[in-house]
């Protein structure tokens, strides 16, 4: 999963979009992640790492959810990253 993001600085770019890929399935799950500058098609890796979902976010989880959208809303918000609207 991934979704654009307020662009941050991360040595030695700008990052512009996060990727999660589930890890644990808890609960609450965790998640690897990447700080990525995309364009143009070409994927740069800036950082990596682990991040978990809150007991808060999981337990709040709606069942009728669109899953990946709760997972990123959910770990961009752990990391201090904004999501973009990709609409």
């Amino acid at each position: 999963m991934q979704s654009s993001i307020k662009p941050v600085a991360v040595y030695p770019a700008i990052a512009n979009t996060l990727m999660i890929r589930s890890g644990g399935l808890g609960p609450p799950p965790s998640y690897y992640y990447e700080l990525q500058n995309v364009t143009d098609g070409v994927v740069v890796v800036l950082k990596n790492g682990n991040a978990f979902m809150t007991q808060e976010q999981w337990a709040a989880w709606p069942a009728d959810a669109d899953d990946d959208a709760v997972q990123l809303a959910a770990i961009s918000e752990n990391l201090g990253l904004t999501l973009v609207s990709e609409e």
